[in-house]
C-alpha cells in the first residue's frame, strides 16, 4: 500500500518539472527574436508588386527640404551724398557795445532798444566841462598865436631888417602848437557826441539822462556802457564739426539752416570759411555760414540746425540697407542664382539711410535678397519674387 502510493505523487512531480522547463525554454526563444529583429523592416503589402516603389522611398522624398520663399531686387544707380546735421547758433555779422571815449554826464538820448540807425547817427550825448572850457581856451590861444605870425611874417616880408628871422621861426611855432592842441581838443570834445559806427539796430540800452559816464580808454569793465548795436543785413551761422569729418569741410560747399520755429522753411547757403584746426578742447572745427537777412526773418542768439553736404557720388551703385548681412569677416549679400542662394562679399560706401553705396562686389546685375535672407545659407534652394522697395527719406549723421 505504501509503494502504490508513492508511484502516483512522483509522476505528478515529473510533469511538473517538465511543463517549468518547456516554459522557460519558449520565453527564451521570445526574447531572442524579439531582440534580434530589424527595427525598420518593411511588411510586404498586397499593394507592393514587383517593380513600383515603396513606401520607403515615398518617405525619402518627403524628407526633401522646400524651396525658401524670398524677395528680391536689383541694385540702382543714383546719386549719393553723405551730409552731416549739426547744432548751430545764429549770430549778426557785426556787434558792438558803445561806450564813452570821454567822461562826463548823459545829458541826452535819441535812440532806444529796437531803433534803426544809419551810420554816423548821432545817438547820445555827454556833458563835460571841463573839456569844454579847455576846447575854447586852446581856441583863445590858437586865434592870437596864428596871428602874431600873420603880423611878424608880414613885417620880415617888407622889412627884412626890422625883425629878425628867428623871431617869425618862434612865432611860427608857436602858431603850429596851438593848431595841434586845438586839434586834440577838438577831437575829443567831439567825443562828447555819440554816433553809430555802421548802420543797423540798437539792441541793448544800458544808460539813462543824468547818469555819470567814465570814459573807457583804459578798461571797459569798469565803464557803464550806452548802447548795443547789431547789423543783421546778414547772419553768421556757428557750427562746430567733430574731428573725424573736419577734413571734408572746405568753403563753398553747400549748407542749409532750419530752425524750429519755423518748420517746413530751410534757408540755404554754402560755407564761408573754417577755422583750418581743431579746438584741442572739443576737438571740433568752427565752420561760418552766412545768410542775407533782408527780410530780417533771422535772429541772433537763435538756436538752429545746420545741414552740411560734405561729399557727392554720382551714379552710384546703391542697395537698401535690409540687403546687408553684417558678419566678423566683413559685409555680404545673398544673391540669387539658378534658383540657389549665393553669398557675395562686398564693400560699402556713402550711406544715407535709405540706400547704401556699393563700391565692390556687384555690377547691378543681380537679383539681391532683402527679405527672407535670415534663413539663407550657401547654396539654399530659393523661390523668388519681386521687392517693393518704399521710399523714404536719407538719413543725416546728427551731432
Amino acid at each position: 500500500m505504501e509503494r502504490g502510493d508513492e508511484t502516483p505523487r512522483g509522476r505528478r512531480t515529473f510533469v511538473m518539472a517538465a511543463f517549468a522547463l518547456a516554459a522557460l525554454v519558449l520565453g527564451l526563444v521570445y526574447v531572442f527574436t524579439v531582440m534580434t529583429k530589424p527595427p525598420y523592416a518593411v511588411t510586404p503589402t498586397v499593394d507592393d508588386k514587383p517593380g513600383t516603389p515603396s513606401r520607403a522611398v515615398d518617405s525619402a522624398s518627403a524628407r526633401q527640404p522646400k524651396p525658401i520663399e524670398v524677395q528680391v531686387a536689383k541694385p540702382q544707380r543714383r546719386d549719393m551724398t553723405y551730409s552731416v546735421r549739426l547744432s548751430a547758433t545764429l549770430s549778426p555779422i557785426a556787434q558792438v557795445t558803445i561806450y564813452g571815449k570821454v567822461s562826463g554826464y548823459l545829458k541826452k538820448v535819441y535812440v532806444d532798444k529796437g531803433d534803426t540807425v544809419r551810420a554816423g547817427q548821432l545817438l547820445a550825448v555827454i556833458d563835460d566841462p571841463e573839456l569844454g572850457e579847455k576846447f575854447q581856451q586852446a581856441k583863445s590861444e590858437y586865434v592870437i598865436k596864428k596871428i602874431t605870425y600873420e603880423r611878424l611874417a608880414n613885417v620880415r616880408r617888407e622889412n627884412p631888417d626890422v625883425i629878425a628871422k628867428q623871431d617869425v621861426d618862434v612865432a611860427e611855432a608857436n602858431y603850429m602848437g596851438a593848431k595841434h592842441a586845438l586839434d586834440e581838443l577838438q577831437t575829443r570834445f567831439a567825443y562828447t557826441n555819440v554816433r553809430a559806427p555802421f548802420a543797423g539796430i540798437i539792441t541793448a540800452r544800458f544808460a539813462d539822462i543824468g547818469a555819470l559816464i567814465q570814459a573807457a580808454t583804459s578798461s571797459a569793465t569798469q565803464a557803464l556802457p550806452l548802447f548795443t548795436l547789431m547789423d543783421m543785413s546778414t547772419i553768421r551761422v556757428y557750427a562746430n564739426v567733430p574731428q573725424e569729418d573736419a577734413s571734408l569741410v572746405k568753403p563753398g560747399i553747400p549748407a542749409a539752416v532750419t530752425i524750429t520755429q519755423m518748420p517746413g522753411r530751410m534757408f540755404e547757403g554754402t560755407v564761408t570759411r573754417t577755422t583750418g584746426a581743431l579746438d584741442p578742447g572739443t576737438r571740433t572745427m568752427l565752420v561760418e555760414i552766412h545768410l542775407p537777412n533782408k527780410e530780417r526773418l533771422l535772429q541772433p542768439g537763435t538756436f538752429a540746425a545746420v545741414v552740411l553736404q560734405l561729399k557727392t557720388h554720382r551714379d552710384a551703385l546703391a542697395i537698401p540697407p535690409a540687403a546687408l548681412v553684417s558678419e566678423n569677416t566683413g559685409t555680404s549679400v545673398f544673391v540669387v542664382e539658378n534658383g540657389k542662394a549665393k553669398k557675395v562679399s562686398i564693400k560699402t560706401g556713402i550711406d544715407d539711410g535709405v540706400w547704401i553705396e556699393v563700391t565692390e562686389g556687384l555690377t547691378g546685375g543681380e537679383d539681391v535678397v532683402l527679405v527672407g535672407k535670415a534663413r539663407l545659407t550657401e547654396g539654399s534652394l530659393v523661390t523668388a519674387a519681386p521687392y517693393s522697395i518704399p521710399t523714404g527719406i536719407p538719413a543725416r549723421q546728427k551731432f
